[in-house]
């Protein structure tokens, strides 16, 4: 009965994703032809939280490692559907870093991971074997890194318990949602098996978002990539900012952080590509908009970016996190920065945009 259950599911899922993967329209260039060389980043979700007419998705940058799909920073609402845009199979993807755990940065993590094991069902399935050919699927875990709980409590007004949290650590939400006795989407563990004939599996890893100091750490060196992680100060928000390094070059992405202190500068010493928090356009909270005070300890000032990028000599600024106080206002935006004394270049993230950093070409589309 189990095993008849598996066939027939997996016969309907080889018949809707054999579908899909035949109405892509083929005279469109899909963003996945636009990686060249062996360090790339495309642009999954430019925009915030705050659903608009403009319609960016919400954080979100795939990076590609010699071509190949291997990182995930962030997955934001509206990422997923920009994934399926831009053509790329994401069957190897390997490692998922979360910069924190606020639904614009983290909601469309579990449709990404589903869509991870029908990338393998259409890999695996033999097309010339009328018996649906069914060999073994996915083993390897994908790897989530993101931060500690802080243990800041709700404010009493709340009523919460007590010792209640505001955020769990990055290994409470994951096990939260895949662990195979307690998650709430613990289905995954067999569906994986059903559709690809793989094991499905995470491993999880908290990184300490203590922004107090400087106090990087390396969470991946292989193969020559090596990925470093530092806490960022974003309120009482736990998070992380996080710099891969792969042959020679660099890429920094901010997540969502005021920029307090020295760790942006610190860790964004000579990149190539720095990712940037773009939530504000003034430099200060003006005096007749008090609703806005709070996002001044949440993201950081035009003005602040522009002394990171100058002090960290940074080659590229990618303005990213497009909010609708930014959106349409990207020249003066840029010239608070450049007033900061940043002359180099200033990109504006754009969905399904891709920088190459190991090729002369670039999307300039």
């Amino acid at each position: 009965m189990f095993r008849s259950h598996l066939s027939w599911l997996a016969a309907i899922t080889f018949l809707f994703s054999s579908v899909l993967t035949t109405n892509v329209l083929a005279d469109k260039k899909l963003a996945v032809d636009k990686v060249d060389g062996d360090f790339s980043v495309m642009v999954l979700g430019s925009g915030g939280p705050i659903a608009t007419s403009v319609g960016r998705a919400s954080a979100g940058y795939l990076v590609f490692i010699e071509g190949e799909p291997k990182i995930l920073m962030d997955a934001g609402g509206g990422t997923f559907q920009r994934l399926a845009q831009s053509g790329t199979d994401i069957k190897d993807l390997d490692i998922v870093l979360l910069t924190h755990l606020h639904i614009d940065h983290m909601g469309d993590l579990s449709p990404i991971v589903k869509s991870m094991y029908f990338h393998n069902r259409i890999a695996n399935v033999d097309p010339n074997n009328t018996e649906y050919s069914f060999p073994p699927g996915r083993t390897a875990p994908f790897r989530v890194f993101g931060p500690a709980a802080n243990g800041v409590p709700f404010p009493p007004v709340l009523s919460a318990d007590p010792g209640t949290a505001q955020y769990p650590a990055s290994s409470e939400f994951v096990h939260s949602h895949y662990d195979l006795n307690e998650g709430n989407e613990r289905y995954l563990n067999i569906f994986s098996r059903a559709i690809s004939g793989g094991i499905f599996g995470y491993e999880v890893t908290d990184v300490s978002p203590n922004w107090q100091n400087y106090n990087p750490v390396e969470i991946v060196n292989e193969d020559g990539l090596v990925i470093t992680a530092v806490g960022v100060n974003h309120g009482p928000v736990p998070s992380l900012a996080f710099r891969i390094d792969y042959k020679g070059k660099s890429v920094v992405y901010s997540g969502d952080t005021s920029s307090v202190g020295n760790n942006m500068p610190l860790l964004s010493e000579g990149a190539d590509l720095l990712i940037y928090d773009t939530a504000l356009f003034f430099n200060a909270p003006p005096a007749n908009r008090p609703d806005l005070n709070i996002f001044y300890g949440l993201h950081t000032t035009p003005a602040r970016i522009g002394q990171v990028a100058s002090q960290a000599n940074v080659k590229s600024l990618v303005l990213s996190h497009i909010t609708p106080q930014t959106e349409g206002k990207f020249k003066a935006v840029k010239d608070m920065i450049r007033a900061e004394g940043y002359k180099r270049n200033i990109k504006v993230a754009k969905d399904l945009k891709v920088y190459n950093l190991l090729s002369k070409k670039d999307d300039d589309d």
